[in-house]
């Protein structure tokens, strides 16, 4: 359905819903021996509850309308039949053009309800949701007469349904695979029944992909190649051996009270559903893939497809931009690039090595053998051991970078091999509420030469704590946050941070013995620089394909290979990677305002409380609620 697409490289929702222990936007709990955060001073002063709760309620009725047209989205959140009043985990919602038409209609009573609230009269979270609520519908207000298949009211932006990126051919698998329950009898047969719902859901999204082109929207034929590809390998298998039957009788296995020959017949029945239904489905997916195929523009922006210009700026507002153009964000990032690789430089020079190229160093690392994991089950598993001792040790630090800690803890696991051509090189999903799934760290173990150990820190530092991990694990732990604000992410607030958690590692003192990991974190920002310049060079200035991945791998260093998985998301996912350097960059302006205002009574814990205990919210609120921080310590 296409309320809530999700996006592969960064489907990172905070999870909460009423009822469970979390601690209030408004007076936000530390851990045991932790100061207290400073939030309460910079809120006003409560009025009346009804408004408040009046408001709290509409936005209650937007998510039971969400949940009954996507019912995979509760799923996904880790909701029961309890939490949701239905049961849902039998169904996967509307994948057909009806469901876009759903979606327009939606936003549209929702904006015409959003004038019945008066901002001045709500308070605390209430007042914070009214003002993201307002900042999402307008932003996709609009684009709404540009997009088609994936207009989704609280959606940040994306473009085409079916890539080699992202689309349910994709998300279905990755919800049944890794957040499907299947602990009893009844969650076994709701898993065969949203196999037997494969086909009409893909058969459906066919029809969209098709819709969309009559509209001018077509994919690169890059990626409509690559999702041919990805269909061939999801149905290479038999079916008793596809991922999705074998996972099942993996989880039937460790299930008590179903006796064997239950077992025996639930499993035939789900290898019959993928042979019935998953197949059919993604065949009929890739037959209209091979339909549009060469109707596929051999371009890798968006300028030339139909309002290209305007769809690319509407993108760039969704990721930060501001009020930014294309070509200012194009200048900005040629700047961040010239500046840190002149950082890279002095720690080359620093340690004996050649800074005349600063590059041709960074590639020349790839190649010793001290630093590259072996491409064997051997070495993977080695990497993910490194990976884990590193997340142990910051874990022991954040008390020095935070007030408020997550209670949830966060595993690293590797990305299933039938995604990982396609996706990026890690990327994070949040705990259930329940504690019954862990936040998980995601790393691409295609080529462990892509990622040798100079690169690895700063990736985790990035995905888990204290990047995205600390960030959706606080705001889960809301005790007053309304479920709608869990289906609104705003990427420039959310990457901005897990870039800005980069900076925090340094200053922890993560690097402190590690010159080579320093010189991988300044090439990760070097890497998110590059990307304002070949985003927009991509949709501003009509770069091709190859000329975006000639200067991203002259500029960033790394192999081509993982070069070129970087361009075709950008590709299709237009304006997104911006989103990491804009977002980061207005931390930074952020905590130096902090710090000239409040002199020596600033403090780095709070200050990073405050970007953080408020859950996902605009760059504008967050500058407010930093504004307001700082006046109520002054006044203290």
């Amino acid at each position: 359905m296409h309320f809530l697409p999700k996006a592969v490289a960064v489907s990172v929702l905070t999870l909460a819903i009423a009822g469970c222990e979390k601690q209030s936007e408004s007076q936000p709990q530390a851990e045991a021996g932790q100061a207290k955060s400073e939030m309460a001073a910079s809120e006003p002063a409560a009025q009346p509850a009804s408004a408040n709760e009046a408001f709290i309620e509409f936005t209650d009725e937007i998510v039971a309308e969400i949940f009954k047209f996507a019912p995979i989205a509760p799923t996904s959140f880790g909701l029961t039949e309890a939490d949701v009043g239905y049961h849902f985990a039998d169904k996967l919602g509307d994948f057909s053009p009806t469901s876009i038409e759903v979606s327009r209609q939606a936003h549209s009573r929702w904006l015409e309800a959003m004038e019945q609230f008066d901002a001045s009269q709500l308070t605390g979270t209430a007042l914070t949701t009214h003002q993201v609520l307002a900042s999402t519908l307008a932003k996709t207000k609009a684009l709404k007469p540009y997009i088609n298949a994936v207009f989704s009211p609280l959606s940040y932006f994306s473009l085409f349904p079916v890539t080699q990126l992202s689309g349910a051919h994709l998300d279905i698998p990755r919800v049944l695979q890794n957040e499907q329950p299947l602990t009893n009898e009844q969650d076994a047969k709701d898993y065969i029944a949203r196999l037997q719902g494969i086909q009409q859901a893909f058969s459906d999204l066919a029809l969209v992909v098709q819709q969309d082109v009559d509209k001018g929207l077509l994919p690169p034929k890059f990626a409509v190649e690559g999702a041919i590809a990805i269909i061939g390998q999801m149905t290479a298998p038999a079916p008793a051996e596809h991922p999705l039957a074998v996972v099942f009788k993996t989880k039937l296995a460790e299930i008590d009270g179903i006796d064997e020959e239950q077992k025996s017949a639930l499993i035939a029945a789900a290898e019959q559903a993928v042979a019935d239904s998953v197949y059919p489905g993604y065949a009929a997916l890739k037959t209209t893939l091979e339909t549009i195929l060469p109707k596929a523009s051999a371009n890798a922006g968006i300028w030339d497809l139909k309002n290209g210009k305007e769809i690319y700026q509407g993108a760039l507002e969704n990721f930060g931009a501001d009020g930014k153009t294309a070509e200012e964000i194009h200048q900005l990032g040629l700047s961040e690039v010239a500046r840190i690789q002149s950082e890279m430089a002095a720690i080359l020079e620093a340690e004996g090595m050649d800074s005349s190229d600063v590059i041709a160093s960074y590639n020349a690392l790839f190649e010793d053998p001290q630093y590259v994991f072996a491409n064997t089950d051997e070495g993977r598993q080695e990497l993910l051991d490194y990976l884990n001792q590193q997340m142990d040790t910051v874990s022991e630090l954040l008390p020095t970078i935070l007030k408020t800690l997550p209670k949830a803890p966060v595993e690293v696991r590797r990305i299933p091999e039938y995604e990982q051509d396609g996706s990026a090189g890690g990327y994070y999903t949040g705990p259930s509420l329940d504690g019954s799934r862990p936040g998980i760290y995601w790393i691409n173990l295609k080529n462990t030469e892509d990622s040798p150990k100079f690169t690895l820190p700063t990736l985790t530092y990035h995905e888990a704590s204290p990047g995205h991990h600390l960030q959706v694990t606080i705001a889960q732990e809301i005790q007053d946050m309304p479920m709608l604000r869990n289906m609104i992410w705003f990427s420039s607030y959310g990457e901005g941070w897990a870039l800005y958690a980069e900076v925090l590692a340094k200053e922890m003192g993560m690097y402190k013995e590690d010159p080579m990991g320093d010189l991988g974190r300044l090439q990760s920002e070097l890497f998110r620089a590059a990307r304002l310049v070949v985003d927009t060079g991509l949709h501003h200035k009509q770069w091709s394909r190859e000329e975006a991945i000639d200067y991203m791998h002259s500029t960033i260093g790394g192999s081509r290979d993982e070069v070129t998985r970087e361009v075709e998301r950008y590709s299709v996912w237009p304006g997104q990677a911006c989103s990491y350097k804009l977002g980061q960059l207005k931390i930074l302006e952020l905590r130096e305002q902090a710090k000239q205002a409040l002199g020596e009574d600033f403090d780095l814990a709070e200050f990073n409380d405050q970007v953080l205990i408020h859950g996902s919210i605009t760059l504008t609120v967050l500058a407010d609620k930093i504004d307001a921080w700082i006046a109520g310590k002054k006044s203290a």
